[in-house]
């Protein structure tokens, strides 16, 4: 495990808090943990692959993570419900894709798969790679959170392999019956390849949970025009994070679409075809 992979996640952490919940968290001294136990109450995690890959977790002690929901929600929450399990699933994804652009842009393509949340005391999240992983503590006022990343840079097989989910209890949006997140006395969380499901699938799937937030956060706006102020302001501040992830996702959905339409002859050995602007290239030079 490169430690200058950890920056990214650092700053990724810093910078959704900060917009997203108006908490800046204050980050500890990194360390080395070699044990499968969660440090906090609630957990996010995520598998990532690409030229990276590997899996990043958050876990939050239950008072810091219903303070930071309750900022981002705009009402008070004092106790773990579904609201904070989506939440959870919620900040794990954003936080997992801006340290994935902070990554693309030191030349890497990353991709992730869709987030899921362990809620219990003791429980424990088992990473992709059999590796100790590398934590990074926060302090905020109101309670402690961990950053737990254990990635590194794939080889050539590796990277052949797009799909990593999560294999606990999947965090639902918008559920009119959501299923609650694994229990501390449940199967342990654990990540593995996720057999017949493809990435466009995978991405699609990601588009529609994504875009019924930003249905939810509309629908919310509208049918309640006597909502406190500070509430409206949040949840307008998150429709531009929400339509960023929306464009980037139909973008990579169209860019699947596209290359499935090339063969893998035509990618070898393109053809130029001829434009009426283009000299004869079999014409002497004069």
């Amino acid at each position: 495990m490169d430690v200058n992979f950890i920056n990214p996640f650092l700053q990724g952490t810093i910078e959704v808090l900060t917009k997203m919940a108006f908490v800046e968290p204050r980050p500890g001294k990194v360390y080395l943990k070699d044990t499968s136990l969660a440090q906090g109450d609630v957990s996010g995690i995520i598998g990532i692959t690409g030229d990276m890959i590997g899996s990043l977790a958050i876990s939050f002690s239950e008072s810091c993570i219903c303070h930071l929901i309750s900022r981002m929600l705009g009402e008070p929450l004092t106790e773990a419900t579904q609201e904070v399990f989506d939440g959870v699933g919620e900040l794990t994804n954003m936080i997992s894709g801006v340290a994935r652009t902070h990554l693309e842009k030191d030349g890497m393509e990353v991709y992730a798969a869709i987030p899921s949340v362990v809620y219990g005391k003791n429980h424990t999240l088992n990473h992709i790679l059999k590796a100790p992983s590398i934590v990074i503590p926060f302090e905020t006022d109101e309670g402690s959170f961990v950053v737990d990343v254990c990635i590194k840079r794939a080889n050539e097989g590796p990277k052949m392999v797009k799909n990593y989910q999560v294999l606990n209890q999947k965090t639902l949006v918008n559920s009119s019956a959501p299923a609650e997140p694994v229990k501390q006395n449940d199967q342990p969380a654990h990540i593995t390849p996720t057999a017949g499901v493809d990435r466009k699938t995978m991405l699609k799937n990601k588009l529609r949970e994504i875009s019924a937030i930003r249905d939810d956060i509309v629908r919310q706006l509208s049918e309640k025009p006597f909502m406190p102020i500070s509430q409206r302001q949040l949840l307008k501040k998150r429709i531009p994070l929400v339509d960023a992830q929306i464009k980037r996702l139909r973008l990579d959905i169209s860019t699947i679409e596209m290359l499935s339409n090339i063969s893998k002859e035509d990618m070898e050995n393109p053809t130029i075809v001829q434009h009426y602007q283009h000299y004869d290239t079999n014409k002497k030079k004069s």
